[in-house]
């Protein structure tokens, strides 16, 4: 069998064609076609231009993620993807850099001296801001990679997984879109951390082909067993803290 979008050979029964990403849908007559995947806005910069690409494929995420990632192509290769996110995520991350030097003094009013201390927010003023953003590319080219190696495998944990792993690549890749709010101070950050959640969500959910259940679960799972841990550790520290103050007014006596 043959993939009706790019020519190339298939397997029999197989989902997703290996070579283009497009899905694959056998009909009655045993007749494949594609599934109405195509290549991202960014992704077909030699039609769209690149700043048309760009600009095109961010106002589809942040506005219509379920079409954008319905459509996307699960397969294609990781390159473009982490350019993209590479792009979006050191334009939002240089204004982050930005507004903290601007704004250092203006924010440190709003911190107790001990939140100030424990913050140690100082230390990304000047050379440290400059040595901050050469390391942030390769950071957040790692931090991809670790995002979707533990997105895909709470994926595989309930059996959401539909595509293979680069589709999960793709989708964190293409749900940095949101660091661009990082251009607002202050609550850019906030904006930013749940806006991409959500869009990580759609995202799993459509190029996996899962349920929202099954996507909410391997976004939101690690948040809730890290609170978890940290609400029984600090169970575990309070009690040993009550056994101990007991002991102390038992000796006292």
């Amino acid at each position: 069998m043959f993939c009706p979008h790019c020519g190339k050979e298939v397997a029999e029964g197989q989902v997703f064609c290996q070579h283009c990403g497009s899905r694959l849908i056998e009909d009655r007559e045993g007749v494949i076609s594609a599934g109405g995947r195509e290549k991202t806005p960014w992704e077909d910069r030699e039609s769209t231009g690149y700043l048309g690409g760009l600009f095109r494929t961010v106002k589809e995420i942040l506005f219509s993620p379920a079409r954008f990632f319905r459509t996307m192509a699960v397969t294609g290769g990781l390159t473009d993807p982490m350019l993209y996110a590479l792009i979006i995520g050191m334009t939002g991350l240089m204004f982050f850099y930005l507004w903290d030097i601007l704004l250092h003094d203006s924010m440190q009013n709003f911190m107790t001296p001990e939140m100030r201390a424990a913050a140690g927010r100082a230390a990304m003023r000047g050379g440290s801001s400059v040595f901050a953003a050469i390391i942030t590319p390769f950071l957040l080219i790692l931090w991809l990679f670790v995002i979707a190696g533990m997105l895909h495998l709470f994926l595989l944990l309930v059996r959401g997984a539909k595509a293979g792993f680069e589709a999960t690549f793709r989708v964190v890749s293409y749900s940095v879109s949101p660091f661009l709010f990082m251009v607002i101070p202050f609550c850019g950050m906030l904006i930013t951390a749940l806006w991409a959640m959500m869009v990580v969500i759609i995202g799993l959910r459509e190029a996996h082909e899962t349920s929202g259940g099954k996507a909410a679960f391997a976004v939101l799972f690690p948040f809730i067993f890290c609170c978890g841990v940290v609400i029984i550790l600090a169970m575990l520290f309070m009690g040993a803290l009550v056994a101990s103050f007991g002991s102390l007014t038992q000796m006292g006596n």
